[in-house]
């Protein structure tokens, strides 16, 4: 999916079980990450909201299966987990990548009931994992942005906080930078 599509669907509010956000540009990814959580609503941590980690990630099947107590669903996060990466000594992933993947494969019932699962990772490989990932959700590469789509960007924030900018002015502003999008933000 491109981040367009995705943008406007988050926008729109709907949500989907699964998604996996990779790629180099950190900011769309957060950025993606937040309008989730705002449509998803309330964030308790521990009990509607989840983040996990490659330390954490054989914690992942059991997050799923625990209900959110007193709520419909339960958001979680699995960030850099690793799980989508091949392992390069062998042509076969991780037995955690396959239980994982097998579980996404057979589960989406409990997953569509249960949970809304953000995969963030910074590099991919294709993988069982993101193979059930993609057949079941939401796959969408944040690639570095080029300077035109730099420039539509930073008008649409500046346009948000009300303040009018020539283009000619933010290019100028992207041109001298040379940083990734993730430092107009601050």
């Amino acid at each position: 999916m491109t981040y367009d599509l995705l943008e406007r669907e988050l926008n729109s509010g709907k949500l989907h079980s699964i998604y996996l956000f990779y790629g180099d540009e950190k900011f769309l990814i957060e950025t993606a990450i937040k309008k989730i959580k705002k449509n998803f609503g309330e964030l308790l941590k521990g009990i509607n909201y989840v983040i996990i980690d490659e330390s954490l990630l054989n914690d992942l099947i059991s997050n799923i299966e625990t209900p959110a107590f007193g709520y419909d669903k339960k958001l979680i996060i699995v960030k850099d987990s690793g799980l989508f990466k091949k392992d390069g000594r062998k042509k076969v992933g991780s037995p955690i990548q396959e239980t994982i993947a097998k579980y996404i494969s057979e589960n989406m019932d409990i997953i569509n009931e249960n949970v809304i699962i953000i995969f963030y990772e910074t590099e991919v490989d294709k993988n069982n994992a993101f193979d059930a990932v993609n057949k079941n959700g939401v796959v969408c590469e944040m690639k570095e942005l080029n300077q035109i789509q730099l420039i539509k960007r930073l008008k649409h924030i500046c346009n948000g906080y009300k303040v009018n900018v020539n283009e000619n002015v933010l290019g100028y502003l992207v041109e001298v930078s040379r940083n990734k999008f993730t430092n107009f933000n601050k």
